[in-house]
């Protein structure tokens, strides 16, 4: 007995939770349930610290996946995160110097904040009437710096006191700008905080904001991190594997051009969706292509269904667990993806 008690109690137990919403604090999960009926459904911009959060389109799909490690990575997982906000976790991130990993978090955080702020990065002029933003890719930011090493070496070669150029704005020729994205610290609270079009955004908004950005993009998200890193790991071999024996894959061109053939959207107007309405549409067009093949041969004779059991109607289905039978050990689950 003792025995069987000790072993479950090392098992993982699904806890009680709010369908989707897992273990969220209250207020967020409120203010989630609130979005979805006022912006998230119909692909409204939501107000964020003056500034406004776009649903990302599907042409930005393949970028967005990948800068949302930024949103996902959860301190709570390293032994090291726990005394850091998820803010100053992911700002420690960025200032790790080995293998430029730093400058890939960076980079990531800056391309997110692009995408779903719908902005560009660089330096923007602070003249009010003016407000030019000159790009990091810019020529003239580029030459700007050209100039600047070159006078530099000149300085160098000549031993004399090295002034640097000032850069002016093509527009209206100022000369002082501030920065679209960074990082300030509180001169008071020592606290950090990013900076986005000169809107502050500080650990509290940004752990509103991961969950936000999350919920409004991608219909099927679930709140996650309660779960045991072990399990996740399982979870995701397990699929890694499935994947792998049915050869399941399909790139993000090669979907909207199946979503176009079976709809009446072309292509272009695809790219234009957000992708909560790309997934959506997606998965409701194949849901229907299946229950109308179902349902004519279950009507033609070619198919019949167990006593009391009905086709699965398209417009209703039921919301599975992503982890299903994953809740149990990590060696039963092993196990599973062993004899797969």
């Amino acid at each position: 007995m003792a025995e069987e008690k000790e072993k479950l109690d090392k098992q993982p137990v699904k806890p009680s939770v709010d369908d989707k919403y897992g273990k969220i604090d209250e207020e967020t999960k409120d203010l989630l349930k609130r979005y979805e009926l006022e912006y998230f459904r119909e692909d409204k911009p939501i107000p964020f610290c003056g500034l406004l959060i776009y649903p990302v389109q599907v042409r930005h799909y393949e970028e967005f996946a990948s800068c949302c490690t930024c949103l996902t990575l959860n301190k709570n997982e390293d032994p090291m995160g726990i005394r850091f906000s998820h803010l100053d976790y992911l700002i420690n991130k960025m200032n790790i110097k080995e293998n430029d990993e730093g400058k890939i978090w960076t980079y990531k955080l800056q391309r997110l904040f692009e995408i779903i702020f719908r902005l560009s990065n660089g330096i923007k002029c602070k003249n009010e009437k003016c407000n030019h933003i000159i790009k990091y890719s810019d020529d003239v930011l580029r030459n700007y710096f050209k100039e600047v090493t070159q006078k530099l070496e000149e300085a160098k070669s000549k031993n004399t006191e090295f002034e640097a150029p000032k850069l002016h704005c093509p527009e209206c020729g100022g000369t002082d700008f501030s920065e679209m994205i960074g990082i300030i610290q509180d001169p008071q609270t020592k606290k950090n905080a990013f900076t986005v079009n000169g809107h502050i955004i500080n650990r509290d908004d940004w752990a509103k904001l991961r969950q936000i950005v999350l919920f409004q993009n991608y219909p099927d998200y679930v709140d996650d991190s309660w779960v045991d890193p072990e399990i996740k790991k399982d979870h995701e071999e397990k699929l890694r594997l499935q994947q792998q024996k049915n050869d399941l894959h399909a790139s993000i061109e090669k979907k909207v051009v199946c979503l176009s053939i079976a709809t009446h959207y072309n292509c272009e107007e695809i790219y234009d969706m957000s992708i909560r309405r790309f997934t959506m549409t997606l998965t409701a067009t194949e849901d229907l292509i299946n229950y109308k093949i179902m349902k004519q041969a279950v009507m033609s004779g070619f198919v019949s269904l167990p006593k009391g059991q009905s086709i699965e109607h398209w417009m209703w289905k039921p919301v599975k667990d992503i982890y299903g039978d994953s809740y149990k050990d990590a060696d039963s689950v092993q196990q599973s993806v062993s004899n797969l």
